[in-house]
């Protein structure tokens, strides 16, 4: 017979986790923002320095194209995480647990989420461990509860004692109860946007000819570079 588990306050865990989500939603919107703000007024500069009439034109198309590579890199990775947690875990190199394993570590850590399951009324999600994390750690990722999975570290698993594991894994079912995976998800697709940008400008600092940066021309493109360091 399965135990309930004792003293996991999923309303209250419900309610910390969406403030979380909240927070980070709001630090990425100001992240996205804040880099358009920075690439528009270096376009404004560097176009008044080289005299160019057409300021209002040079604008326009560093914000278009700042939003086309966060939209891209955004879009890209949430095409790659489509599977759902799975698709998350194994990204990070998780190793999934199987669930006739004899392991003590491991059964403790299936019972505990076949209990979570029990109290909680979602199924039953996949299960993940990170064999070289030696830190206490653990994620929910998925779309929906159908398609989520729950990844601990094995430091978690090694320094943990049932009643702190219990904690931990009740921590993530309050993510996987208020819906907050799928807003996760999102996020990480939003920050590869974000990286992507980046990555861009090191680029055009490499081969974008900073060298001829004289020429009128080379402006635009220095001012890409030099803003997707910020």
């Amino acid at each position: 017979m399965v135990a309930q588990p004792s003293n996991v306050d999923f309303f209250a865990r419900q309610h910390a986790a969406r403030g979380t989500s909240v927070k980070l939603v709001v630090l990425f919107v100001l992240a996205v923002v804040s880099i358009v703000a920075v690439i528009d007024l270096l376009v404004v500069l560097v176009t008044q320095a080289a005299s160019t009439s057409s300021i209002m034109g040079w604008l326009v198309l560093a914000t278009i194209v700042t939003l086309l590579v966060i939209g891209g890199g955004t879009l890209t990775k949430l095409i790659a995480l489509r599977a759902g947690g799975v698709a998350v875990a194994q990204a990070v190199g998780a190793t999934p647990v199987d669930p006739t394993t004899s392991d003590p570590q491991l059964r403790r850590y299936i019972n505990i989420v076949e209990e979570m399951s029990i109290a909680s009324g979602v199924p039953m999600p996949r299960l993940f461990v990170l064999q070289r994390e030696a830190g206490i750690n653990a994620f929910a990722a998925g779309y929906t509860p159908a398609d989520a999975a729950v990844t601990v570290t094995a430091g978690a698993l090694n320094q943990l004692n049932r009643d702190e594991l219990q904690g931990v894994i009740g921590h993530e079912f309050s993510h996987i109860l208020n819906g907050d995976m799928k807003l996760n998800l999102r996020l990480i697709g939003l920050l590869n946007g974000l990286l992507l940008l980046g990555l861009v400008g090191l680029r055009m600092l490499q081969f974008g000819g900073v060298g001829r940066s004289r020429d009128n021309n080379a402006a635009p493109i220095l001012v890409f570079a030099v803003a997707a360091l910020e």
